[in-house]
């Protein structure tokens, strides 16, 4: 009897602790947002100006037409990668900022065709740190919305400032960072609320997102997983498996419908574009297909690196020809 009062005293205490570090995690976050200036430690590099030009240079793929795809999202970018926008009522939320200076131009002129005023972005979601999803913040925060908060994990604000290979896809280095994204953090900008997952394995920083969206009026939760695709390494592999799973248990008791990915294809949005009053949404799947569906691709990703023996046991260390790794 004593043991099992002690092991439910000690699991309430535990329950405590995650609940008041999850509470902090979202006042610091809204304390950062409403605060002029409020910012996490940071490597203050100097900011150049003007902005030199980025090592892609140009807009190095097609930019497709912006679609407006729930009352309250919209999709802006090219046929390889794009950003979300999101209306919060108060401000506007942008996820990830497009690939380098010129595709951030291009991405602040799309926004305006939508009706949307870009220097109205109150903050921009960072989802990992590869300069595909990183490489537009400094123009935005140069150019575009310099009140805007920038958010991304600490451990991907680390690479980018320690790290060349990806840090040198990014001409100048990066933007100060204001809020460092945690697992299970919520941050609230006007009636919109924003869940952060921690999903490594993409990237050693990458974060999940979980936000309401609505369609005519009728309320929808979507689901963003943070990085698509894995690289062949055990350790990467492994934790990108692992990172599917635990979104998946947030993503089912939030009941996510909604499956959407920053590497969006204009076919995916097609749909969408000549969907009819009255027709249902082409986006919203149902919970059960959420995973059937949409994580399951992401599984499948995993398993064909398992499956191709392409796997590295270490990083830099290839496998023996003819040697598959075993399923896992």
């Amino acid at each position: 009897m004593k043991k099992t009062l002690s092991l439910f005293l000690l699991l309430l205490i535990m329950l405590a602790f995650h609940i008041s570090g999850a509470m902090a995690q979202s006042m610091t976050a809204a304390a950062a947002l409403k605060t002029p200036g409020a910012a996490a430690p940071y490597v203050n590099l100097p900011d150049p100006d003007p902005l030199p030009p980025t090592v892609f240079g140009t807009l190095p793929y097609p930019s497709i037409e912006p679609v407006k795809l729930f009352d309250n999202l919209y999709f802006v970018g090219t046929t390889a990668v794009g950003v979300f926008i999101i209306d919060t009522g108060d401000g506007l939320v942008m996820l990830d900022s497009g690939i380098n200076n010129d595709d951030a131009a291009n991405i602040t002129k799309e926004i305006k065709k939508l009706g949307l005023n870009p220097s109205n972005i109150k903050l921009i979601l960072i989802s990992h740190e590869h300069f595909d999803h990183y490489g537009g913040v400094r123009y935005f925060k140069k150019n575009v919305c310099p009140n805007a908060k920038v958010a991304m994990s600490l451990i991907g604000w680390n690479f980018l400032q320690t790290v060349p290979l990806e840090a040198g896809y990014i001409n100048p280095r990066p933007q100060k960072i204001d809020i460092y994204l945690t697992d299970g953090m919520k941050i609230k900008v006007g009636k919109t609320t924003f869940h952060i997952i921690a999903t490594p394995g993409h990237s050693a920083g990458c974060v999940s997102f979980i936000f309401p969206v609505t369609d005519r009026g009728k309320k929808h939760m979507a689901g963003v997983m943070g990085g698509t695709g894995v690289w062949s390494t055990q350790q990467e592999t492994r934790l990108y498996k692992a990172s599917i799973e635990y979104f998946k248990a947030f993503t089912t008791v939030a009941k996510c419908d909604v499956g959407l990915a920053v590497h969006s294809l204009e076919s995916d949005f097609a749909a969408v574009r000549v969907r009819k009053p009255g027709e249902a949404h082409p986006l919203v799947i149902g919970t059960a297909k959420f995973d059937k569906v949409y994580l399951q691709k992401y599984r499948d990703m995993y398993q064909y690196v398992l499956d191709s023996g392409k796997m590295q046991p270490y990083p830099g260390v290839v496998a023996p020809p003819g040697s598959a790794p075993a399923r896992q």
